[in-house]
């Protein structure tokens, strides 16, 4: 067997592999054999079939049994390849003296990652993130001591309602006339709000909204009752309002400035570890084929298809176009591949390991979240591989992390300075005040 390489796109490898005439033979003996061991033949005992009634009778087969010999010389040659698609032939030529196979060999794809050194990480201002939660805090605050008192005349803004609301939608009714009450803020923009601004209790305000979904929404709401709301100013006074163990106001801020440092002293690992992971990622280059990506979106869409409703409802999502759709899984699996990959390589390099003492350590923070003895989180460990692994691959997230955070530049910057995935949605149903 002759083994040439005819291209290499990436991490797709096109083989082609020659057999010579004795082993084509060889493996049509081992076909002949199968077919022989399997099929009856009126005049003969089973396995006692003449090799020419074979071959006349049964040809189809014994080139699909050949074929399936050759293949296995062929994966047995691949073994040692690290492959993550199973190996078919792409061209098959058993006709000429001896057997021509080519197959495409998807191997693991290789992946660059950026030195950690050369990785920029923003860390917020401790001295802004406190001054912000303070003023912030007593703004809070101010909100919870307000004087509240009914008023008569037309709803202003800050002025506290409570409401009737109705909401509606191709006659299915989301919610039915329920009381609920809410603060008219002046940077609140939704209907909700101003379309009760100059309104007065009794009054009824009806009108549509359509969201980006498409939908279209009614909204019925009667004013039950309006009240006016008097902040408390921030003194020495209102700090012994919301608390009688402060006697001055410097003292109320001292306290919130403390439960904000132990919160940002809490978080700000965690940020810096989200954010290193992402640069990883986001700076790691995937040399992957696109043939490897067409392959997988090709057998995520076809189990899809195998389910009507999953089906629709994706093409729904891209404008009933199954190309977009096919695209989209394509990105999906090239993220999706760049995140594993790349972790795995950084850990590869770094040579992060994680031990099952380090693993079993663990099971008293799981028996916490999950509400259960610590030998009842140490007996999942040991008989659930799923949850082993979960827990594993945290762990050497976190090792990696701080490897990066070891090694990586790390600036100071203002709250406003950082970008965050955070994006405000219109609900339909969202009547929360503040």
């Amino acid at each position: 067997m002759e083994r040439n390489v005819v291209n290499v796109d990436e991490n797709v490898v096109t083989y082609e592999y020659l057999f010579n005439d004795e082993e084509k033979r060889a493996a049509e003996s081992v076909a002949l054999k199968k077919i022989a061991r399997d099929v009856e033949v009126p005049g003969f005992r089973k396995g006692k079939v003449p090799e020419f009634i074979l071959r006349a009778r049964f040809p189809e087969t014994l080139k699909a049994e050949t074929l399936e010999e050759l293949m296995s010389k062929v994966l047995e040659d691949l073994k040692q390849e690290d492959i993550i698609l199973p190996v078919y032939p792409i061209d098959i030529d058993l006709e000429a003296n001896g057997a021509r196979l080519v197959v495409e060999v998807h191997r693991r794809p290789e992946v660059q990652l950026k030195p950690f050194e050369e990785f920029e990480l923003k860390r917020i201002d401790k001295l802004s993130v406190l001054s912000k939660y303070v003023e912030d805090k007593l703004k809070e605050l101010q909100e919870q001591h307000a004087i509240v008192q009914p008023k008569e005349g037309p709803a202003e803004y800050e002025d506290l309602v409570r409401v009737k609301m109705t909401i509606s939608t191709n006659d299915k009714v989301l919610l039915d006339s329920k009381e609920i009450e809410y603060v008219l803020h002046k940077d609140d923009d939704r209907p909700i709000v101003t379309e009760l601004i100059g309104k007065k209790a009794g009054e009824v305000v009806e009108f549509e909204k359509t969201f980006e979904d498409g939908k279209t929404y009614h909204y019925k709401i009667e004013i039950l009752q309006l009240n006016s709301r008097t902040l408390p100013i921030v003194s020495d006074e209102f700090a012994k309002m919301v608390n009688s163990q402060y006697e001055t106001l410097q003292q109320l801020r001292e306290a919130i400035e403390k439960e904000a440092s132990e919160m940002y002293d809490r978080d700000i690992k965690h940020f810096l570890r989200d954010q290193a992971i992402d640069v990883l990622i986001r700076t790691s280059e995937l040399k992957i084929s696109d043939k490897t990506l067409e392959r997988l979106a090709n057998r995520a869409l076809e189990e899809i298809k195998s389910n009507r409703g999953e089906y629709e409802r994706l093409l729904k999502e891209y404008d009933n176009d199954e190309e977009k759709a096919f695209e989209a899984i394509k990105r999906y699996y090239l993220q999706d591949l760049k995140v594993e990959y790349a972790i795995a390589e950084a850990v590869r390099q770094n040579n992060i390991e994680v031990s099952d003492e380090e693993i079993m350590a663990q099971a008293e923070k799981l028996a916490l979240a999950w509400g259960i003895s610590v030998e009842r989180a140490k007996s999942l460990l040991k008989n659930r591989r799923d949850i082993y692994e979960e827990v594993r691959d945290e762990l050497i997230k976190e090792k990696i992390t701080d490897r990066i955070l070891e090694k990586c530049k790390i600036f100071d910057v203002k709250p406003e300075e950082v970008n965050t995935n955070e994006s405000g949605t219109d609900r339909a149903a969202d009547t929360d005040g503040d």
